[in-house]
């Protein structure tokens, strides 16, 4: 049982789908590409490198809005915080919720940097030296990173739908295709 609406589940499921499809496609296009050099031709580097930012700036914002308190300046906020704190569950189901959230703790201080220095903001300090905010965590903390926020979604959907979570997984099959049109000289 949950206080939570269907609806207000959905749409917190669709806010992190989105953040793994994000993710994914960056990963998949970038780094898990065995033709990634080719996107570094003198003819295209710029247009790709764009787009590489552009995913890299979008999965960190939206994972770090997934982190913001529940309520903020008089506002709610559809975070992970909100869907613990207001939903009503069980103390047990709760706990394990709360578990599953130390778990995705542990990669956001990287990103909350970047989201409070660049992603949000345009902090003088930051935009003079220069300084290099993005990327600034262990390797394989993402990927654990999101393991956690499957199995996250997963644990509620099971609870308020008794169904798996359902998310896009076809993120790798339309880089995929993509690449394999790219590679051919058709795109």
């Amino acid at each position: 049982m949950t206080y939570h609406s269907n609806k207000t589940i959905e749409k917190f499921f669709g806010l992190c789908d989105w953040l793994i499809q994000t993710y994914e496609f960056r990963k998949f296009l970038f780094d898990e590409n065995p033709d990634e050099g080719e996107l570094r031709d003198p003819m295209l580097e710029h247009f790709f490198y764009r787009i590489q930012v552009v995913f890299q700036e979008s999965w960190m914002h939206q994972l770090a809005k997934l982190h913001d308190p529940a309520v903020q300046g008089g506002n709610i906020n559809l975070t992970f915080e909100y869907i613990i704190e207001y939903g009503g569950w069980e103390q047990d189901f709760k706990d394990e919720l709360f578990a599953l959230k130390n778990r995705l703790d542990l990669l956001y201080p990287a990103i909350k940097v970047a989201r409070n220095k660049v992603l949000s903001h345009n902090d003088y300090k930051t935009m003079i030296d220069q300084k290099e905010v993005f990327g600034d965590f262990e390797e394989g903390k993402d990927v654990n990173y999101f393991n956690a926020l499957k199995e996250f979604c997963e644990r509620i959907s099971q609870k308020v739908f008794s169904e798996p979570f359902v998310y896009d997984d076809l993120v790798k099959n339309d880089v995929d295709t993509f690449m394999s049109q790219f590679m051919r000289g058709k795109i």
